[in-house]
């Protein structure tokens, strides 16, 4: 049934990587999961919509479509940002080959997932794992 997959995808989210703080969250920055304590929610969410704009911005300024954004702070936390985007058929290609992008990173019908792991600086690399199974989960949700 649909709530015993969302209830394992859930689970194996949460094994992601234990030390880290790991969020998946639409393109309108509403979350769709996340291992991260309640009061948290609302500055992920905005760390979601500031994925969404700067890859908005990149791909208008022709730079190419951001695959990943990280952050490091002053006070030793490491925050790495990944978007997902549906993979598309190639009726969806404009001309020169480009994937057609409309506004907000929706291709076509469907939306960006934004993936969040923040962890201490000195977890980076596990903190880049747990990204990278971040974006899995989220393709399934695609």
């Amino acid at each position: 049934s649909a709530s015993s997959q969302m209830a394992r995808l859930q689970t194996h989210f949460a094994q992601l990587a234990p030390s880290c703080s790991a969020h998946l969250a639409d393109q309108n920055a509403v979350p769709i999961l996340t291992t991260s304590p309640h009061h948290a929610a609302p500055s992920l969410s905005s760390l979601s919509a500031a994925f969404v704009q700067a890859h908005d911005t990149a791909s208008r300024m022709g730079l190419g479509v951001p695959l990943r954004v990280t952050l490091a702070t002053g006070s030793g936390a490491a925050v790495i940002q990944t978007g997902t985007l549906p993979e598309v058929d190639d009726d969806l290609e404009e001309e020169h080959g480009r994937t057609f992008l409309t506004g907000n990173g929706v291709v076509g019908e469907h939306m960006m997932l934004v993936g969040t792991v923040v962890a201490p600086a000195d977890r980076l690399a596990e903190a880049r794992l747990a990204s990278w199974g971040v974006e899995e989960v989220a393709r399934k949700f695609q």
